[in-house]
C-alpha cells in the first residue's frame, strides 16, 4: 500500500474523475522505465474495480500535453471506424473537464482501466508469441493506415531521423571529448561504410517515394498486452511514442529487439545474429495484418528497416560512449561501447542477409 502521502494526491487526482467509490488498493509498479506508474483497486457497495494511473515523465517527455493529444486523436480516430477490431489501444479516461489527462501542480496523470488477466512478455522465445505481437503492431499501423498525418505532432522531434542520428556520431568522434576515438576506428569505419544505406529510408520519405504514417516508435513485446491463458494480443500500449513516422522503422525495431540470437549488450560477436525463426514467426504476424495497406515501395523496404534501425541505434550508443555517457545508463566501464559493438555485429548479419530477409516479407505479402 502506498504511504499517506501518495493516498492523499493521488485521492486529490481521482475527485477530478467521475468515478465513485473508495481507494481501497494502491501499489506502486516499478517494472516500467520512464513514467510513474500506480495500480489502483476503487470499491464501492455494487462493485471493484482496478485502474493503472500514471505519471508521465516530463523529463522525457517535455510537453506532455503533445502526447496526451496525439493519443486522443488516434483514440477519436479509431472510435469513429466501423470496423470490429481484435486487438485495439490502451484507452486513457476523460477527466470531469473533457481531457485524458490531468494536472496536478506541475505534474501530467492519466487513468486508464487495469486489464485483468493480461499479461506482457518482456522477451518471447516462443514464435507464437512473436507472432502475435507482430500481427498487434502490424494491425495498430492498419487501424490507422489512413489518419491524416496533419492530426499528430512530433512528440521526440528527429527521433528516427537516420542521417542526423550519424551525423552527431560524427561530430563526436571529431570532438573525442573523453580521448576514445582511436580505441573505436573499427567501429567508425563502419559508420563509414554504411552512412549512404543508412540514410536510404529518409531519403525516400523526403522523394515522396515511402508515405509518413502513424507509428508507435517503441515496438518491443512488452508493449502489448496479451491474454495470460492463449497469448492472443489484447492491445497496443505505451502510445507516448506515437507520432508520424515509417513503418519500416516500427518492423525493424521489432526485429532488432526481439529477432536476435544475442543480448542488446552481448560482448561475444558469436552470440549475435538474426534468428530466423523469430524474424519469420514475426514478420509472418506482421504483414498477415499490414500486407492490404502497405505500398509496394514500403514492402520493398521492410527489411531495410531492420537493417537501418539497428544502424541507427548503434549510432546512438558509441556516440554516448565518444561523449562520456551522458544519455544512455550504463552499468559497467564501456557499456556503451558494448552496446554499440553487438548491434554493429547484428547489423552486419542483418546486411550479409537482406535479400533472403526481404524473400520473407515478400512471401507473407502475397507476392
Amino acid at each position: 500500500m502506498a504511504d499517506s502521502v501518495q493516498l492523499a494526491l493521488i485521492s486529490q487526482i481521482f475527485e477530478q474523475y467521475d468515478l465513485s467509490g473508495d481507494i481501497i488498493g494502491c501499489t506502486h509498479l516499478t517494472n516500467g522505465h520512464i513514467n510513474e506508474t500506480y495500480h489502483i483497486r476503487l470499491a464501492d457497495r455494487q462493485q471493484s474495480r482496478s485502474f493503472v494511473l500514471q505519471k508521465i515523465n516530463s523529463y522525457v517527455f517535455q510537453e506532455p500535453a503533445k502526447v496526451m493529444n496525439n493519443i486522443q486523436a488516434i483514440t477519436r480516430y479509431l472510435n469513429k471506424r466501423k470496423n470490429s477490431r481484435d486487438c485495439g489501444i490502451i484507452s486513457f479516461l476523460s477527466s470531469c473537464d473533457g481531457q485524458n489527462y490531468v494536472v496536478q501542480g506541475n505534474d501530467f496523470w492519466r487513468l486508464c482501466p487495469y486489464i485483468e488477466n493480461s499479461t506482457a512478455y518482456e522477451t518471447a522465445a516462443d514464435p507464437a508469441i512473436l507472432e502475435n505481437a507482430g500481427y498487434a503492431f502490424g494491425h495498430f499501423q492498419e487501424m490507422l493506415a489512413d489518419m491524416p498525418m496533419g492530426e499528430l505532432v512530433d512528440t521526440i522531434p528527429g527521433f528516427h531521423d537516420t542521417p542526423a542520428r550519424l551525423d552527431a556520431l560524427f561530430r563526436a568522434v571529431a570532438a573525442d571529448l573523453q580521448g576514445r576515438a582511436a580505441s573505436v576506428y573499427p567501429e567508425i569505419d563502419f559508420f563509414t561504410r554504411h552512412r549512404q544505406m543508412a540514410g536510404t529510408l529518409a531519403e525516400l520519405q523526403q522523394q515522396g517515394v515511402l508515405p509518413l504514417r502513424v507509428t508507435h516508435n517503441d515496438t518491443k513485446c512488452n508493449n502489448i498486452l496479451m491474454d495470460s491463458q492463449t497469448a492472443s494480443p489484447l492491445c497496443v500500449i505505451d502510445l507516448d511514442t506515437v507520432m508520424p513516422g515509417l513503418p519500416m522503422h516500427d518492423f525493424g525495431d521489432a526485429v532488432r529487439f526481439a529477432a536476435n540470437r544475442g543480448a542488446e549488450d552481448e560482448t561475444d560477436p558469436r552470440k549475435v545474429g538474426l534468428d530466423w525463426n523469430k524474424y519469420e514467426a514475426f514478420t509472418r504476424g506482421y504483414m498477415r495484418a499490414a500486407k492490404n495497406f502497405l505500398t509496394p515501395a514500403e514492402i520493398d523496404n521492410m527489411a531495410l528497416g531492420a537493417a537501418v534501425i539497428t544502424i541507427e541505434l548503434a549510432s546512438r550508443f558509441l556516440a554516448d560512449h565518444l561523449n562520456g555517457d551522458k544519455y544512455f545508463r550504463i552499468h559497467r566501464e564501456g557499456h556503451n561501447l558494448d552496446r554499440a559493438r553487438s548491434q554493429i555485429w547484428l547489423a552486419d548479419d542483418m546486411i550479409g542477409q537482406l535479400d533472403q530477409m526481404q524473400a520473407v516479407v515478400r512471401r507473407y505479402a502475397g507476392i
